[in-house]
């Protein structure tokens, strides 16, 4: 029989590169709750005719929304309704889907603040 180490010897972060020994979801950035206008843009569009729906960090640190519909006009509310909340926005169709999608996006207040260190 091998010799069983208990969860905590089996998976201690100690002496990588996780901060103090922590894992991720400890970690402060990892901690704070989603932005007001991601919430709100997400919200707005679960209530139009969209097929999908996606968020996650860009690799600048940008936090994105990602939305797709067949519906042209769809993504053009969408887009008002982003830019209505100060959001960048940016499109993309697809001709031979006819697909559309927009890209809403937001700063991450971690990231920018990395780069003031530097």
């Amino acid at each position: 029989m091998q010799d069983e180490a208990t969860h905590e010897e089996k998976y201690s972060h100690e002496g990588t590169f996780w901060e103090n020994g922590r894992s991720i979801g400890d970690l402060e950035h990892s901690t704070q709750d989603m932005a007001q206008e991601r919430k709100d843009i997400i919200k707005y569009a679960l209530g139009l005719n969209i097929r999908d729906i996606r968020t996650y960090a860009g690799f600048k640190g940008d936090l994105l929304v990602e939305i797709t519909s067949n519906d042209k006009e769809v993504i053009a509310k969408i887009k008002a309704w982003a830019e209505n909340l100060d959001m960048k926005t940016v499109l993309k169709e697809n001709p031979m889907t006819k697909l559309y999608e927009i890209f809403c996006i937001t700063p991450d207040d971690v990231y920018e603040l990395n780069l003031e260190k530097k």
